[in-house]
């Protein structure tokens, strides 16, 4: 490791967090009691997926804070070495606002505003194109789940329709 790539132990909590927390999900799951259904696979699968999943990405997150990191990256637009707070802030309003509309405006319209917002905050200047994009594929994922998996989502006032 040369003088430029020093270790921010930021970037190395945030991957141990990660292990941490996959770990945990992969532990708690064999609590889970094992009722297979006709397609032979049972309630465990998903997590035991997304616990891996999270250990590798944090393993990988690990050896990039340790091997120097996305901070040595060549960029063309410039230097990104301080947060976009800006951005920030409107992922964390959407997400936010999604929790609290959800329960009344139900999941197409909750996660389509969800989509637009994270799309502004990536830098898109078109929320109508956003807004419709994002509807499409939340109604998508709501009949696929209502009716394709047989999971209750949250209709909201589009209940009736």
């Amino acid at each position: 490791m040369n003088a430029r790539m020093k270790l921010n132990p930021g970037e190395l909590l945030i991957s141990l967090a990660l292990i941490a927390l996959g770990s945990f999900v992969v532990v708690d799951t064999s609590a889970i009691t094992e009722t297979q259904g006709y397609g032979q696979v049972g309630p465990r699968l998903f997590p035991y997926l997304i616990g891996a999943g999270m250990s590798v990405c944090g393993a990988w997150l690990g050896w990039q804070a340790i091997s120097g990191g996305w901070r040595n990256m060549p960029s063309d637009e410039g230097d990104h070495s301080s947060p976009d707070w800006p951005a920030f802030a409107i992922v964390s309003a959407a997400i936010v606002l999604h929790m609290v509309l959800i329960g009344w405006a139900g999941f197409i319209i909750a996660s389509a505003l969800l989509f637009t917002l994270i799309a502004r905050a990536f830098g898109s200047r078109r929320s109508g194109r956003d807004l419709a994009i994002g509807a499409v594929l939340s109604t998508a994922v709501f009949f696929l789940f209502t009716y394709g998996l047989s999971m209750s989502l949250p209709a909201g006032f589009l209940g009736g329709v």
